[in-house]
C-alpha cells in the first residue's frame, strides 16, 4: 500500500518537475528569441526618427527601455545558468552607455541617434547569436539537470515517507514558478498588443506590399487615408487602387525594375511627394516614405504615406503672402516717392525764399534770423535725405559702377567735413598712405554716402576731440578672388566716450540714437549707422565696430572693389570750374507760382533771362514760339507732366527740339532719374533748389546765341576771325590747378596732366579727322568736359562752341571752329610746367 502511494506520488512529482523544467526552458528561449524582435523594434523607431518620418522622441525611448529590460532579464538568466557566451554582456555594455542620452533632454537623444544606430549596426547579428547559442547551452544544461532531478526523485521515491517535508516543499516551488511563468506570458501578450496600438494609432497610413504591388498588410490609418476598408485593401494591387491612373504605368515600372535589377526608385530613398487617390477617386498629395524588407520567399515594402494637403494649401498660402508683401513693398516705394514730391515742393519755397532773403539788406539780427531758418531747413532736408536714403539702399536699382580716385576722394569728403569739425573743435585727420594711385571700380555715390555719415556720427560725438579717417588698399585675399581684386578698408576713429557692448548690437538699428537723454545733445533720425550698413552689404562688403566707454570708438569697414586702368575717373568730384558764364535765355516751367517766382529771382541774380510757363501744356506752346538756351522743367504738374512735355518738345519741329532740359524735382529716386533721361532730359536739379547747385547745371550748357551778338558762328565768322571767343582770359584756369594741388598733391596732379595732355592730343586729331556729325561732337563732348576738369579753360570752351554748333546743325561752322583746338592746345605744356614747377 505505502509502496503504491509512494509509486503515484513519484509519478506525479516526476511529471511534474519535467513540466517546471520545460517551462523554465520555454521562459529562457522566449527571452533570448525576445532579443532579437525587440532590437528589430529598437531599429524600426530609430530609423523614422532618422529619417524624419516623426519627431516624437518618446516611441524611441520606449523601445529602448523595453530592449534594456530585455537584455537586462537575459543577463539575469545568463548569470544564473554560467553561460558561456558573451554577447549579452557586450549588448548590456553598449546600451548603458546611452541610457543617460534616453533619460535626458530631447537634444540629447537626438545627439545621440546616429551614433546609437552606429552602435546597433555592429551589433545587429549579436542577439540572433545569442539566442541561438543560449538556447543550446540552456537545452543541454536542462538535460543534465533533468537527469539530476530525475536521480532525486527516483531516490525520493524509495524514501517517500522521510522526505514528505521535502515533498511539499517541492510543491510549494512548482507553484511558484507557475505563477513566474503566468506573469511572464501575460507580459508578452501584454507587448505584443502595445506594438499593435502603436501601429494602428499611427497618424501616417502603413502597408506593406510585395515585390508585385501587392497589399500584405496595413494598420488602421490606411483605412482612414485611403477611405476604404481593411478587407477590400489586403490582397488587392496597390498600383491599380491607389495610385492615380495617369501614374499607374510609372510605379508598376518602378516594381518590374526592382524585380529585374534589385535597384528600388523609392525604397529609402528619403521622403518623396507623390499622388495618391482614395475610394472616391479624389486625388491628394501625398509623402511617401519606403523600406525594404528582404525575406527569403519574397521582398517586402514597408511603406508609409502622409497626407500632404494642409502643408501644400500653407505652402500656397505663403506664396500668396509673400506676393502681397513684395506688392506692399512696391507700394511703400511708391509712398517715399511721392512723399518726397511733397515735403520736398513747399520746402524747396522755405528755403528758395531765405536764400534771397539772406542776398538782401538785413539788420544782423534779421541776418541771424534768416540763419537759424536756413539752418533747421538743412536740418529737416537731412531728416528727409535720411529716410529716402534708406529707401535706395533697399532698392535693387541706383547702384552705378564707375572709376573713382579713392585719393581725391577721401581728401574730398575731409574738406566738405572740415567745416561741421571746426564748428564742434573737432580736429579732423586723414591717413591715406595706404591707398593705391590707380583707380577702382565702385558706386562712388554709395561710398561716399558711407564715408560721410560715419564721419559726420564721429565729429558728432567727440565735441574737442579727434576724428580720423584712415583708408587702406591691399589685394584681396577672399576666396573666389581675381588678379585685380582689391580690399578697401576704412577706419573712421573718434577720441569720443565710446559706445557700452550692449549699445553695440543696436546701433545699426533703424531710428536708434544712443544720446536719447531729454537734453539731447545731437541731432538726426537716427538713421545714419542704419544707412551705412544697408550701404556697406549693397557693396558686399562688412562693418564693425570696436569701441570703449571712455576711450573712443572705431568703425572698420571692408568693401571688395575691382581696379581699373581708365584714365579718367567718371564721378570724381571735382570742385567746380571757377569760369564765367554769359547770361542766357533760360524757359521756368513750374506750376508752383511761388516756386516760378522763387526760381526766376534766382536765375535773374545770376545774370540770365527768364520765361516761365505754369505747366506743361504752356511749356509746349511757349517752346515752339521762341527759343531758349536751356529749359528747367518740373516733373509733377496737372494735364502735361513734364515727362510728357519734353517727349513732346523733343519730337517737335520747334526751335528747341534740341535744346537742353533740365529736371527740377523733388523726384529723387534712381528709377525716377533713369525715366527723365529716358525722357530726354540731361541734367537734373533736386528741390529745394540752391544757388550752387543750380549754377553748376547750368555751367554744363553753351549759351545759344541770339541776335547779332549772339549768332551761332558760321565758317564766314571764323575765317574772318570775328568770333566771339574771348569769353575766357587766360588759357589754363589757375584756380583750378590750386584746387587740384590740394586735392591731389603736386606728384599726382603731374601725373594727371601728363594723361591728360596725352589724351588731349589724341582727341584733337580725331577731332580733325571727323566726318561725321555724331562723331564729332561726341569726341568735342568728351574734350569739353576733360580739359574743363583740368583747368584747360580756353580749350574746353572751344569743344563747347564746337558741341553747340553740331547739336544745332551747323556742321560746316563746327569744321570750321574745330581748325583752332591744336593752337589752343599748343601752349598748354609749357604752361602746365611752369604752373607745376617745384
Amino acid at each position: 500500500m505505502a509502496l503504491g502511494v509512494g509509486g503515484i506520488l513519484a509519478f506525479s512529482i516526476w511529471n511534474k518537475l519535467d513540466e517546471i523544467e520545460t517551462a523554465r526552458q520555454d521562459q529562457r528561449g522566449w527571452v533570448y528569441s525576445q532579443l532579437e524582435v525587440e532590437y528589430l523594434k529598437l531599429t524600426d523607431a530609430l530609423h523614422r526618427v532618422m529619417f524624419g518620418e516623426t519627431n516624437d522622441l518618446a516611441p524611441l525611448r520606449t523601445r529602448f527601455d523595453v530592449f534594456y529590460s530585455r537584455v537586462k532579464l537575459a543577463e539575469t538568466m545568463h548569470i544564473n545558468a554560467d553561460d558561456e557566451n558573451e554577447g549579452i554582456p557586450r549588448l548590456l555594455e553598449m546600451l548603458e552607455g546611452y541610457v543617460l542620452a534616453i533619460d535626458g533632454s530631447d537634444e540629447d537623444l537626438r545627439a545621440a541617434i546616429e551614433p546609437l544606430a552606429n552602435s546597433l549596426e555592429e551589433m545587429r547579428n549579436v542577439p540572433r547569436e545569442v539566442a541561438i547559442a543560449s538556447i543550446a547551452i540552456h537545452a543541454e544544461r536542462s538535460e543534465a539537470q533533468r537527469a539530476q532531478v530525475s536521480l532525486y526523485i527516483k531516490t525520493l521515491v524509495y524514501i517517500v515517507i522521510l522526505v514528505a517535508f521535502f515533498l511539499l516543499s517541492a510543491i510549494y516551488v512548482l507553484s511558484k514558478r507557475s505563477q513566474s511563468l503566468r506573469i511572464a506570458t501575460q507580459r508578452a501578450t501584454e507587448n505584443e498588443a502595445r506594438l499593435d496600438t502603436m501601429l494602428r494609432v499611427s497618424l501616417d497610413a502603413v502597408l506593406m506590399i510585395d515585390d508585385f504591388g501587392t497589399i500584405v498588410d496595413l494598420n488602421g490609418s490606411a483605412e482612414k487615408i485611403f477611405a476604404r476598408p481593411r478587407d477590400e485593401l489586403l490582397g488587392s494591387s496597390m498600383p491599380h487602387t491607389l495610385v492615380p491612373h495617369r501614374l499607374r504605368a510609372q510605379f508598376v515600372s518602378h516594381l518590374e525594375k526592382f524585380r529585374t535589377t534589385g535597384v528600388s526608385s523609392i525604397a529609402d530613398k528619403g521622403p518623396i511627394e507623390f499622388p495618391m487617390i482614395d475610394a472616391n477617386g479624389h486625388e491628394f498629395p501625398a509623402e511617401i516614405v519606403a523600406s525594404l524588407i528582404p525575406t527569403q520567399e519574397h521582398n517586402l515594402f514597408v511603406v508609409y504615406f502622409r497626407d500632404i494637403t494642409e502643408r501644400k494649401e500653407k505652402e500656397e498660402e505663403l506664396l500668396r503672402m509673400r506676393d502681397e508683401a513684395l506688392s506692399a513693398y512696391r507700394e511703400k516705394s511708391r509712398f517715399f516717392a511721392m512723399m518726397s514730391h511733397e515735403m520736398r515742393t513747399p520746402l524747396n519755397g522755405v528755403i528758395a525764399a531765405l536764400e534771397l532773403l539772406d542776398g538782401s539788406k538785413l539788420t544782423p539780427d534779421q541776418r541771424k534770423y534768416v540763419a537759424a531758418a536756413m539752418s533747421s531747413g538743412d536740418v529737416l532736408m537731412g531728416h528727409i535725405n535720411d529716410v529716402l536714403a534708406i529707401e535706395r539702399a533697399e532698392s535693387e536699382e541706383g547702384l552705378l559702377i564707375a572709376p573713382v580716385d579713392l585719393v581725391a576722394m577721401m581728401g574730398t569728403m575731409v574738406a566738405a567735413m572740415q567745416p561741421f569739425a571746426d564748428s564742434t573743435q573737432v580736429r579732423l585727420h586723414l591717413d591715406r598712405n595706404g591707398l593705391c594711385n590707380d583707380l577702382v571700380l565702385t558706386d562712388p555715390r554709395s561710398l561716399q554716402q558711407i564715408i560721410s555719415n560715419l564721419l559726420s556720427n564721429a565729429i558728432k560725438f567727440s565735441p574737442g576731440g579727434d576724428v580720423t579717417l584712415r583708408a587702406q588698399c591691399a589685394p584681396s585675399e577672399l576666396p573666389g578672388s581675381h588678379p585685380g581684386d582689391l580690399m578697401l578698408r576704412l577706419q573712421v576713429i573718434d577720441t569720443g566716450k565710446g559706445i557700452s557692448e550692449v549699445d553695440r548690437e543696436r546701433i545699426f538699428e533703424d531710428f536708434v540714437s544712443l544720446d536719447s537723454r531729454y537734453e539731447r545733445r545731437t541731432g538726426g533720425t537716427g538713421l545714419g549707422l542704419g544707412i551705412v550698413k544697408r550701404m556697406v552689404a549693397r557693396l558686399h562688403g562688412t562693418i564693425t565696430c570696436d569701441s570703449e566707454l571712455g576711450k573712443g570708438t572705431t568703425f572698420t569697414v571692408r568693401i571688395p572693389m575691382r581696379g581699373t586702368t581708365e584714365a579718367e575717373p567718371s564721378t570724381q568730384q571735382a570742385l567746380p570750374e571757377a569760369t564765367d558764364q554769359r547770361g542766357m535765355d533760360l524757359l521756368v516751367v513750374d506750376d508752383n507760382a511761388l516756386n516760378r517766382d522763387l526760381l526766376s529771382e534766382m536765375l535773374e541774380q545770376m545774370g540770365h533771362r527768364v520765361c516761365v510757363a505754369p505747366g506743361g501744356r504752356e511749356a509746349i506752346e511757349t517752346a515752339a514760339q521762341a527759343p531758349f538756351d536751356a529749359i528747367l522743367m518740373d516733373i509733377s504738374m496737372p494735364e502735361v507732366n513734364g515727362i510728357q512735355a519734353t517727349r513732346a518738345i523733343r519730337g517737335g519741329e520747334g526751335p528747341n527740339r534740341l535744346t537742353p532740359v533740365i529736371a527740377v524735382t523733388a523726384h529723387a529716386m534712381p528709377q525716377e532719374r533713369a525715366e527723365f533721361f529716358d525722357a530726354g532730359m540731361e541734367g537734373f536739379v533736386e528741390k529745394p533748389v540752391r544757388r550752387k547747385t543750380l549754377a553748376e547745371a547750368l555751367r554744363e550748357i553753351t549759351p545759344r546765341a541770339s541776335g547779332e551778338a549772339k549768332s551761332a558762328p558760321t565758317a564766314e565768322d571764323v575765317e574772318d576771325g570775328s568770333t566771339e571767343d574771348d569769353d575766357t582770359d587766360d588759357a589754363i584756369s589757375t584756380d583750378q590747378i590750386s584746387e587740384l594741388l590740394d586735392l591731389l598733391g603736386l606728384e599726382k596732379t603731374r601725373a594727371q596732366v601728363a594723361s591728360f595732355l596725352k589724351t588731349a592730343q589724341s582727341e584733337i586729331e580725331g577731332i580733325a579727322s571727323a566726318t561725321e556729325r555724331d562723331d564729332l561732337r561726341a569726341r568735342s563732348h568728351a574734350l569739353a568736359g576733360t580739359s574743363g576738369m583740368m583747368g584747360a579753360t580756353a580749350l574746353s570752351q572751344k569743344c563747347r562752341e564746337i558741341q553747340s554748333a553740331c547739336d544745332s546743325g551747323q556742321v560746316q561752322a563746327a569744321i570750321a571752329l574745330r581748325r583752332e583746338l591744336a593752337a589752343l592746345y599748343a601752349p598748354l605744356p609749357a604752361l602746365y610746367e611752369e604752373l607745376l614747377a617745384d
